[in-house]
């Protein structure tokens, strides 16, 4: 489980940001390393940033060893902890549950400037910060600037005959995308994806690799998308659209993050956060 941290001792603020599979001992041995090197007695304030990772699991036992640990290091010095996440399915409510209850306030957030308010409001001092400065506070040095696109788009979907014998016996839908961003996001996307109907039409999953081509808040160039979903009953669960590392080419080389699609009435649209390193930032 990779993981990284800054400290930003002006804000008495902690950040702390995640990617891969996240389990719950993996996640204590972070919290051991992080907290023993970085926290002097006046910070307060921590950042625990999963939007990057996949998954997190928790078991009973572990997580409450895990919420123990924080509530001892954090629980004495009125300390806030908010978990930043892309889907509720990254976290377990387990820990979140038993960290509150030994006197660590926390709150899940999927919005990065929303969580940094909610820090800041530990002490009035924070009205003091620059309101455009708030989402990033200070820290895009060392992780990279963190933004947000979001807007619409139109996708077609074409059934494509499989072109081999073992695809022919798999029996998987396949078909083609292809779409077309509107907003901060304006690109083109082609790709790919595969379907299982399951056991029965309202069951089911699909994977997809999809190539982004076009510009994102002004800077041009492309990057790939890997899709993931299930269908239970018509409603996806556990669907996760996420940039994959390394793929991001010219002005967007370096990018990193993950997209919500929602559907209402028939319009798509897309909220997408997401990285680039500091050199990038507009």
């Amino acid at each position: 489980m990779p993981y990284e941290f800054v400290v930003d001792q002006d804000r008495q603020m902690l950040w702390v940001r995640y990617s891969g599979a996240v389990t719950v001992a993996e996640r204590q041995a972070a919290a051991e390393h992080v907290l023993g090197e970085a926290t002097g007695p006046d910070l307060r304030r921590i950042l625990l940033d999963y939007r990057r990772a996949t998954t997190s699991s928790t078991d009973e036992a572990s997580g409450k060893a895990l919420a123990g640990y924080l509530a001892g290091k954090l629980g004495g010095r009125g300390a806030r902890v908010a978990w930043l996440v892309t889907y509720d399915h990254q976290l377990d409510p387990l820990v979140e549950g038993e960290t509150r209850e030994h006197g660590v306030a926390n709150e899940r957030f999927h919005d990065m400037d929303k969580a940094v308010e909610w820090l800041m409001q530990a002490e009035p001092a924070a009205e003091a910060v620059d309101e455009a400065d708030s989402g990033s506070f200070g820290l895009d040095m060392a992780l990279g600037s963190s933004r947000r696109a979001q807007g619409t788009f139109e996708v077609k979907v074409a059934p494509q005959s499989p072109d081999n014998p073992p695809a022919q016996a798999a029996a998987l839908g396949r078909l083609s995308l292809d779409k077309r961003y509107s907003g901060p996001l304006d690109a083109i996307g082609q790709g790919e994806m595969l379907a299982e109907g399951g056991s029965g039409r309202k069951d089911g999953a699909y994977v997809a690799m999809e190539r982004v081509t076009g510009t994102l808040h002004g800077r041009a160039g492309s990057f790939a998308l890997v899709h993931r979903a299930l269908m239970r009953d018509g409603t996806p669960q556990d669907w996760t659209v996420v940039v994959v590392p390394g793929s991001g080419t010219e002005a967007l080389a370096g990018l990193e993050g993950s997209l919500r699609i929602t559907v209402e009435q028939g319009q798509h649209a897309y909220d997408l956060d997401y990285t680039l390193p500091q050199e990038k930032r507009p």
